[in-house]
């Protein structure tokens, strides 16, 4: 196994989607403690812990579409805006 951060349990490898189909991008990220970004093909850290063979085959439109709906269904939302009297003027 290549010392290299894709191969740390710790390294989460970033996706894009289009064409609705999912494609692994050239970047990710670290999460031990400090989160930052990485290239797969970094050398490792002092933190370096092999991880699992990529499991990311796996990841289906639908669970891809109940993750996105949960996240936006978390998120606070927008505070109540004012209406504006007829003639434009703020309230009197």
């Amino acid at each position: 196994m290549q010392q290299v951060c894709k191969n740390c349990r710790y390294f989460m490898q970033h996706y894009t989607l289009a064409e609705r189909k999912l494609f692994r991008v050239y970047c990710g990220h670290c999460v031990h403690i400090k989160p930052r970004h990485k290239r797969p093909d970094t050398k490792v850290c002092e933190n370096f812990a092999p991880g699992e063979k990529d499991t990311d085959a796996f990841v289906t439109e639908e669970y891809l579409t109940k993750a996105l709906l949960q996240r936006l269904l978390s998120m606070p939302l927008l505070p109540d805006i004012p209406d504006l009297p007829v003639d434009g003027q703020p309230g009197t």
